[in-house]
């Protein structure tokens, strides 16, 4: 059985940084399988777009948990609460 812990509610600012974030990923990831990889320029943009994003997801979560002391490491936001959310050990 998966406990699941509360491990942090974030404020709006936080919030909405991460929500933008999330959204812009999963809209890039949705262009590459519809994007004509023989348009090599915005293919190489697109390419380009989504590596920056996924730094800036991943930084995100890494500066939070430092900022904040996170207990454990695979957390998730739960977008209905605004609560970041780990498996309880």
């Amino acid at each position: 059985m998966i406990n699941i812990k509360e491990v942090w509610e974030l404020n709006e600012a936080e919030f909405k940084e991460i929500e933008d974030l999330f959204e812009k990923k999963i809209a890039l990831e949705n262009l590459t399988k519809i994007i004509d990889t023989n348009n090599q320029e915005l293919y190489d943009k697109l390419i380009k777009d989504y590596g920056k994003t996924v730094h800036q997801f991943d930084s995100w979560w890494n500066e939070m948990s430092r900022k904040y002391h996170w207990e454990g490491s695979n957390w998730w936001l739960d977008f209905e609460t605004k609560k970041i959310m780990t498996n309880k050990k």
